[in-house]
Parts: structure tokens; sequence; C-alpha cells
């Protein structure tokens, strides 16, 4: 890495791959192209160093390189959503900045205008009849949208384009989560009353472990033991889009990959569905024995089982939520039900669920008193009313002492 000047200004060159090529340039001095240098080689020998030359390149140009890799580690739902949301709301507004002009401030402004549906960073706002007008997005889109853009600029800090993620710490707006439905022992048995009796066994099969639709529709009849009244997740089965072949994969995160157990009434429900089988097939399929899809048994079966029986509003997914909640209620601890529901951590569960915990805070305050059942709190209190009122007095006739002489005096 050397100094020399290039016109009236001086600049920084450096052998790169044989070749010889400028890492920095205008420079008024050379004193000052020299400070530079040294600083640069310096962040050489530790390994800190940044080539210059990393940060011009546009984004539209390094998001496509980063994708390439990053897909492959992607479930593939995730792989259509995050790469919905980097072709729809990261490249059309943030593709023609280079890598080094994406600021703190620049994100925050990127966040307000998908948030808001401006149309543009940095733009006027747009008439009503404008074509540039984007639609705003709600808050959880816009933070998944910003989870992606994070990934990218990160990747971009590890290979040495940039030195900090310019997403770190930029707001995000708050999102209103839906509130979980959690169904009573009756609301269960009038919505499996409601559903044809092809898809009971599944239902009540989803009730009685928690099971994601993905990972129920990717069990095998192999995956369940019915003796032994266990079954295991091994894959799911996803739906990406109306009509498309469903996709097999393994389960959401490693914690999901696990065994769930279930009670003898279960296991004798699922006895006809899994007797005769080959041990390959998969344990539940559609009526006419095709593929089982979440989207048409939504809207031919559920919305008109979850209607029958007064239960409008249910989702699918409100299955897993209730049977957590009843897991609570019956003071099954939280690493319990993480390890039951597959969740990454106790955070996940902790967040999702904890604000039910509440319900057993009297089984707590119980079991608490069961333990100091031997301790005789009357003599205990009785005792230090008594010290307490004896330190008091002494220590008035201490004070009242010490003033009297004060005053002699």
């Amino acid at each position: 890495m050397w100094v020399e000047k290039n016109g009236p200004t001086y600049r920084i060159r450096d052998l790169v791959h044989g070749k010889k090529t400028t890492i920095q340039a205008g420079f008024p001095t050379k004193t000052a192209a020299t400070k530079v240098k040294k600083v640069l080689e310096a962040e050489q020998i530790t390994g800190t160093y940044v080539d210059p030359r990393g940060g011009r390149m546009l984004l539209g140009e390094w998001a496509p390189l980063w994708w390439q890799t990053h897909q492959t580690s992607l479930q593939p739902g995730s792989v259509k959503s995050e790469g919905a949301r980097l072709r729809n709301h990261i490249i059309p507004l943030l593709g023609e900045y280079r890598l080094e002009e994406i600021t703190r401030l620049v994100v925050r402004s990127w966040v307000t205008c998908i948030l808001t549906g401006s149309a543009g960073l940095g733009e006027e706002e747009p008439e009503p009849d404008d074509e540039t007008v984007r639609q705003p997005l709600a808050a959880k889109t816009v933070r998944n949208a910003h989870g992606v853009l994070y990934a990218l600029m990160q990747a971009a800090v590890d290979d040495k384009l940039i030195r900090q993620n310019p997403c770190y710490r930029t707001g995000l707006p708050r999102v209103n989560l839906r509130e979980q439905r959690y169904l009573t022992e009756a609301e269960i048995g009038r919505l499996v009353a409601a559903l044809p009796a092809h898809w009971r066994p599944q239902a009540v099969l989803m009730i009685a472990t928690g099971l994601r639709w993905s990972e129920a529709a990717g069990l095998r009849v192999k995956d369940v033991d019915v003796l032994a009244r266990v079954l295991r997740v091994e894959q799911t089965r996803h739906e990406l889009t109306g009509g498309s072949p469903l996709v097999v994969g393994p389960p959401k995160t490693k914690h999901s990959r696990r065994s769930v157990t279930f009670p003898q009434e279960v296991a004798d429900m699922l006895v006809p569905v899994v007797s005769m089988r080959h041990r390959d097939a998969w344990l539940f399929t559609a009526p006419d024995g095709r593929e089982l899809r979440q989207r048409k048994f939504w809207k031919s079966v559920w919305l008109r089982a979850t209607a029958a029986a007064d239960l409008e509003g249910v989702r699918i997914h409100d299955m897993r939520h209730t049977h957590a909640s009843h897991l609570i209620a019956d003071n099954v601890p939280l690493t319990g039900i993480q390890r039951r529901l597959g969740h990454s951590s106790i955070v996940v569960t902790s967040d999702m669920y904890g604000h039910l915990l509440p319900v057993i805070g009297e089984n707590i305050i119980v079991a608490v008193s069961k333990s100091l059942a031997m301790v005789d709190f009357g003599s205990l209190v009785g005792e230090s009313v008594g010290e307490s009122v004896g330190e008091q007095r002494e220590s008035a006739g201490n004070d009242g002492d010490v003033w009297a002489g004060r005053q002699a005096a």
C-alpha cells in the first residue's frame, strides 16, 4: 500500500490480485493520505480492515449475491415470503443506494415509507391518483421486511464491505398481536361434533398434542405408535400457493423435531386410521385420498364447522393455543410446554402464554404455605412485636439521657 500524486490530489494505491488498484482518492495533501494509509495498514494487521471500495457496491447488486446463498438455509415457505419482501419492499426503494450510503437515517426513512405507503425515500407526498403510491404495510410486515434487510446488511458487514449494520436500533412500529382464542372443554366438544367424521381424528390429535397443521400433515403411519401412545415429528408438509405441489421439509426448528405423547382415548381413535395401511403412507389425507391441503380444508370444512358450533373466528392454529392453555391450567411447567410444542426457547413460550400464568399463582402460594407448615408463626410474630417495642423504648430512653446530658452541659 502506498501514496502517490494523482493530478492536484493524492491517492492510496495497493496491489489487489497482482493489479495496481486505487483504494481511496481525493486527498488534498500527501500527509492526509499517509495518515489514512497507516490506519488502513493497522486494520489489515488487526483483521478489522474494510475495503473502502466495498461500500460503493449498490444494494441492488449486492442483494442477488447475498440471496443466492442465504435462501439455501431457509424453509420453502420462508424462501417464498422473504424473497417477496426483498423484491417488493427492499430493492425497489434501496436498490440504487450504495451500501455505504445506507445509514440509520436512511433505514428509518425506509421504514416510514413502507409503513405509511409514501412514494419513496425523500420524495414529496404523492397525489391520491399517483401510480407511484404504495400500499401501507402492517406493522408486522414492516418488521419482517426489516429483518430481511438486517440480514442482508449484516452479511455485508461480515464480508468486510461495510463497517457497521445500519439496521441496528433503527426503531420499528409496535405490533398489536391478535388475541389468541382458547377453547373450553364444552367448545372443543361442539367443534369436534360439528366436523365431518373424516376430519375428527386429525382435529382431536391436534388439540391433544398441540401440533401445527404442517406437522400433522407431515405425519406418516410409521411416525405414530398407538400402543406406546407417542408420535414423532420428523417432517412437515407445506402448501406454498394454491394448487402448487405440497413441499415436504424438516420441522420449523431443531426443537420442533420431537416426540409427543397422547392419551389412550386418542390412541383408540387412531387405530382405525393406521390399521391396514402401509407404514410410509401419510397418516391424514382428504376424504378422496388426495393430499391434505389446508386452504381447501379451511374454506370447505373449517368455516362451516366453526359456524355450526357457534365458534366463528376461531382459527385452525387456535387448537394449538388451546392445548397450551389447558396445560398451563393443569400446572404443567413452562419448560415442559416448551418441549411439547417444539418452541425454540423458553422465552418464546413465556412471551406467548406468560399472561396465563396468574391462573396458577394461587397454587404457587398454596405450595409455599405447605413448605412452611411446621413453622410456628404465632410465636415468631409475638416475639418480633415484643422485641420491636422493647427496642423502641430502650432507644427512646437512651436518646433522652443523651439529650438531658447535653442540656445540663
